[in-house]
């Protein structure tokens, strides 16, 4: 099946203490579903569930990453996570910060 993509809506988190790169991911990804607002269900006759969401995640320990937290963040459609090396582990005081970035993309089938 043909599919177009609908939204393409990126963010960044931080896990300030304690250097866990699930957390920033999943900063990363909660402040990029507050900028995206989907009103275009409310116009078409698609069911939200028909959706895919693809959920890229970029922090330095991507094996570190739960992915079933990040996916338990989308509440519709069929998820895909993928995590990859990125982000920044940022040298504080005698602690490091870790940075993650995310994009997450909503795909509809294309009628």
């Amino acid at each position: 099946m043909s599919e177009q993509r609908l939204i393409i809506e990126m963010a960044q988190g931080v896990d300030l203490h304690g250097r866990n790169d699930t957390k920033a991911a999943r900063r990363a990804v909660e402040q990029a579903l507050q900028g995206a607002s989907l009103p275009i269900f409310g116009t078409l006759d698609v069911a939200r569930d028909t959706m895919r969401v693809v959920v890229h995640i970029g922090v330095p320990r991507p094996d570190a990453v739960d992915v079933d937290v990040i996916a338990s963040l989308l509440p519709y459609g069929t998820i895909e996570v993928v995590v990859e090396a990125g982000g920044l582990d940022v040298p504080l005081a005698g602690d490091v910060a870790v940075m993650a970035v995310a994009a997450i993309e909503v795909f509809l089938p294309k009628r």
